[in-house]
């Protein structure tokens, strides 16, 4: 059972019925000027469309078709620092690792200011005013944490950045389908999606670019994209990734089913806590999204780390991570959660359980959220016996 929504979706059925016709079809080349290629360029048309609809784009030509999230990260921050003289880069230490790797790859150390959080996972704005006072190039952060689901209070930091002469990239690869999305709200210059975190192909992803905000292309050779992303696009993956975009954009409205994913998610919460003792929800539980919870195991020393919960886990079918799927590999603390202030012991001994409105194709019902509930607290049990 798939208790692992933030790493990956399944694509829909109507994602997949929207895709299948272009699979195979002969000319669907948006740029040749043919029957088919006019087809397939209008095809594209509506899905980009749908993308901009998505977030509030004032025009589909803000959006940018990539081939996900990590690569429109990698072009808003490249694009952000090529357009400035010497000017540095500002992000949060609870960024997705995509987005350290970007800035540490484009930007020279002594250039890189690093914002904290709380405990809670709360930005430190008078730290990010510091920072702006320092006239960086661009300022990255992240709409909805990967790990702990913590929403940040992006508020006004849009017009405090055009103050300080700075662009605002928002990766909100997290966010479709589980919050509102607003561009004009959020005053952002670059918006960084993926398709497969909301049910759409894997592959495919868009930025935002807000019409006048600067653009380098990270990939050269052709017109396509309007000369902003060479490459026949990816006509299935795109079309697809439309269809994604005008579900999640019903699912991110406030309405019965989010409080139906939430519903889910607190009575699994609630069963692991009286079930584990010592264990702890990691960050504000007013202020993240309905679908994910972050549970730590070792906030009473007990030592129970979470490699070994996941094999245990894994073993049953119970489809859980210990933080960011793109770091699952590496047997070490979360970064996320020692940025908040856990110690490595408690940053190493958490799990993301992140779960599916009903209706997607990923989605449980209360049975099988007791299910996973009942053996997080036998794994748990048993590791603890056996350490007594």
């Amino acid at each position: 059972m798939h208790f692992d929504c933030n790493a990956t979706t399944a694509a829909s059925e109507e994602v997949i019925d929207a895709m299948s016709p272009w699979m195979g079809r002969p000319g669907a080349n948006p740029s040749a000027t043919h029957p088919a290629g006019r087809e397939a360029a209008r095809a594209v048309r509506s899905a980009r469309e749908a993308v901009a609809a998505l977030i509030g784009a004032r025009t589909p030509a803000e959006v940018v078709f990539t081939s996900g999230g990590s690569e429109s990260i990698v072009t808003a921050i490249r694009s952000g620092l090529g357009a400035s003289d010497g000017g540095g880069a500002v992000l949060s230490t609870v960024e997705h690792s995509a987005t350290k790797a970007a800035v540490a790859s484009l930007a020279p150390p002594d250039a890189i200011a690093h914002v904290g959080v709380d405990g809670d996972g709360a930005l430190d704005r008078a730290a990010l005013d510091r920072a702006l006072a320092g006239a960086p190039a661009i300022v990255s952060l992240i709409l909805v944490n990967n790990e702990t689901g913590i929403v940040t209070d992006l508020a006004g930091i849009g017009d405090a950045c055009r103050a300080a002469g700075a662009v605002l990239h928002v990766d909100a690869v997290q966010a479709p389908g589980k919050v509102p999305i607003d561009v004009e709200s959020l005053g952002c210059d670059y918006l960084s999606l993926s398709a497969h975190k909301f049910h759409g192909p894997r592959g495919v992803g868009a930025l935002f670019v807000r019409r006048g905000a600067p653009l380098t292309p990270l990939v050269v050779g052709g017109p396509q994209e309007g000369e902003r992303r060479a490459g026949t696009e990816n006509v299935p993956g795109i079309v697809g990734m439309g269809v994604a975009a005008r579900s999640a954009a019903r699912r991110g409205a406030p309405g019965d089913h989010r409080r139906g994913v939430e519903a889910l998610r607190n009575r699994l919460e609630a069963r692991i806590l009286a079930g584990c003792p010592g264990s702890q929800v990691n960050g504000d539980p007013l202020r993240r999204v309905a679908n994910t919870t972050n549970i730590g195991f070792d906030l009473d020393g007990t030592g129970v780390d979470a490699t070994a919960l996941l094999a245990m886990l894994h073993e049953q079918g119970f489809e859980v991570s210990a933080g960011s799927a793109c770091n699952a590999t590496r047997s070490a603390p979360s970064p996320v959660l020692l940025a908040m202030g856990r110690s490595a012991d408690a940053a190493a001994s958490a799990l993301r359980f992140s779960i599916a409105h009903p209706g997607t194709p990923d989605a449980v019902s209360e049975s099988d959220v007791d299910a996973c509930a009942d053996a997080v607290v036998e794994a748990h049990g048993a590791i603890v016996a056996l350490r007594a």
